[in-house]
């Protein structure tokens, strides 16, 4: 087997990954992934032909499989594997998407922060991609937490944020008082410890966070403290974008990461398989 190679995109955050063989992965090499997704967040492997089934194989280098959390009324996909499996994309048949999450822009989010036990990573596979947009900006929480100001994280150690997500709508974030009936949602600590490293990670984002609860603390306070952890987020130096490729595959840690989605020409195919790795729950840094 090619020696595997991993090139940092940003020191410590992101890499391109050089050398994977898919039809032998020993258990050495299952090691050095595994440490490099804890090390990096964010593995790009490029130009790789995969079928459903190999990308289900890949899954397995990282954890088990996991279901997805849309629930099966909510699903387009009529694959045999979309149980496990789904299409990101913009493409319809007869005015009905073929996907999920089709069009747009998203916000910054974490796959999973809406279930109890929030996924450890998502695999991404490009089909098709746009000629302009669409790129996937990733943030590295680790280091979002480290940037913190001391007054703002003695604020955060005993907070936790409520997290939800309704799969009918990607553009808003969604509030307290207007959650849909079919809209998941779950609550975890506000700086987490990594379960592999135990690195202190920032676990709330723009796009599912409804807000920050915990005991002496008002709702206006906690609102504002949000607030200014969003823009931390929002304007962090440790961020990158990555531009597909077709046959691009993009694995990332949901519990170190959060990504984003930008725009994306409605009239052009945009096309990627995505499937998910079974996470567990989140404890938080502070004790």
């Amino acid at each position: 087997m090619k020696k595997l190679n991993f090139e940092a995109i940003l020191p410590e955050f992101g890499a391109i990954v050089d050398g994977l063989n898919l039809f032998d992965v020993s258990a050495s090499a299952k090691r050095l992934l595994n440490d490099a997704l804890d090390r990096y967040g964010v593995l790009i492997v490029p130009d790789l032909e995969l079928t459903e089934a190999q990308q289900l194989e890949i899954t397995q280098i990282f954890g088990e499989p996991s279901k997805r959390s849309r629930p099966s009324v909510d699903r387009a996909e009529k694959s045999p594997y979309a149980e496990y499996m789904g299409l990101v994309t913009n493409v319809r048949k007869d005015g009905i998407p073929i996907g999920s999450l089709p069009d747009g822009e998203m916000w910054l989010h974490h796959d999973g922060c809406f279930i109890d036990e929030p996924y450890r990573a998502t695999i991404l596979y490009a089909l098709e991609v746009t000629s302009v947009g669409g790129e996937t900006r990733f943030v590295d929480m680790r280091t979002v937490f480290r940037s913190l100001p001391k007054s703002l994280v003695s604020q955060l150690k005993y907070l936790s944020g409520r997290h939800s997500f309704d799969y009918r709508n990607i553009a808003d974030r969604p509030t307290g008082d207007g959650l849909s009936g079919r809209a998941k949602s779950a609550i975890h600590p506000s700086v987490i410890s990594h379960p592999n490293t135990q690195e202190a990670a920032v676990y709330v984002n723009p796009l599912c966070t409804v807000s920050l609860e915990g005991d002496g603390v008002s709702r206006t306070e906690a609102e504002n403290c949000l607030m200014t952890l969003f823009h931390s987020i929002d304007g962090s130096d440790a961020t990158f974008s990555h531009r597909w490729s077709k046959r691009d595959l993009v694995i990332w840690d949901n519990w170190s990461t959060c990504h984003a989605r930008n725009d994306f020409p409605a009239g052009e195919v945009r096309m990627l398989r995505r499937n998910i790795i079974k996470g567990q729950k989140l404890d938080a840094y502070f004790k």
